[in-house]
C-alpha cells in the first residue's frame, strides 16, 4: 500500500479535504491495514491521522459484543484486554502510515503494554476515543502512548510497544 498523497490516483476517501488536515479512515480502509477480523477488530474509524504526530480512532461498543456475555452477565463492563486491543490496533494504523512505504507490507505486532492503567469502567453503549502519540519510532519498532476517553472522561492510559516483522521467508 502506498502512502496517501494528494495525487489523483489516491482514492478520495483517504485524503483530507484540505491540504495539511489530518487523514480519516473508514472501516474498510482500516481492514486493509490491520490483520484482525471479527470478533477481534476493535477499531471502527480513524477520525484524525497525522503520520509521525498522532492518530485518533473510535470504537463503538454495543451490548451485542461477544465479550459482554461473560464480563459480567449482571452488569457488563468492557474487559481491559479489549481496550488494550483497541489501543494496539489504533497504534498499528499510526505505525503503518509513519513508516516508509517499502516497509508497509510487514506485519506489526503488539510487543507489550507498559504502565497501562484502567481508571473507570467502560460499559455497553459507550464510544471509546483512542488517541495514540509516539514516544519513540524506529524503522521496525515503536513505543507509543495512549489516552482512552469516553465523553471526555479518561478511562485508560498508558504506553505500549509495537514491532514489525517482514513476511519474507
Amino acid at each position: 500500500m502506498s502512502r496517501p498523497s494528494t495525487a489523483s490516483s489516491t482514492p478520495p476517501e483517504t485524503m483530507s479535504t484540505e491540504v495539511g488536515l489530518p487523514l480519516q479512515l473508514d472501516f474498510e480502509q482500516i481492514k486493509r491495514i490491520i490483520p484482525q477480523r471479527f470478533p477481534f477488530l476493535m477499531l471502527d474509524r480513524v477520525i484524525e491521522l497525522e503520520p509521525g504526530v498522532r492518530v485518533v480512532g473510535l470504537k463503538n461498543l454495543t451490548g451485542n459484543e461477544w465479550f459482554y456475555q461473560g464480563h459480567f452477565p449482571t452488569r457488563a463492563i468492557t474487559p481491559g484486554a479489549m481496550i488494550c486491543e483497541a489501543v494496539a490496533q489504533t497504534g498499528i494504523v499510526f505505525f503503518h502510515y509513519t513508516r516508509s512505504a517499502q516497509a508497509r507490507d510487514d506485519v506489526t505486532y503488539l510487543m507489550g503494554s507498559i504502565k497501562m492503567r484502567f481508571l473507570e469502567p467502560v460499559r455497553p453503549g459507550e464510544q471509546l476515543r483512542l488517541e495514540v502519540t509516539p514516544v519513540t519510532v524506529m524503522s521496525d519498532a515503536a513505543m507509543l502512548t495512549a489516552l482512552v476517553t469516553v465523553e471526555g472522561r479518561v478511562v485508560a492510559k498508558g504506553e505500549f510497544a509495537l514491532s514489525a516483522k517482514s513476511h519474507a521467508p
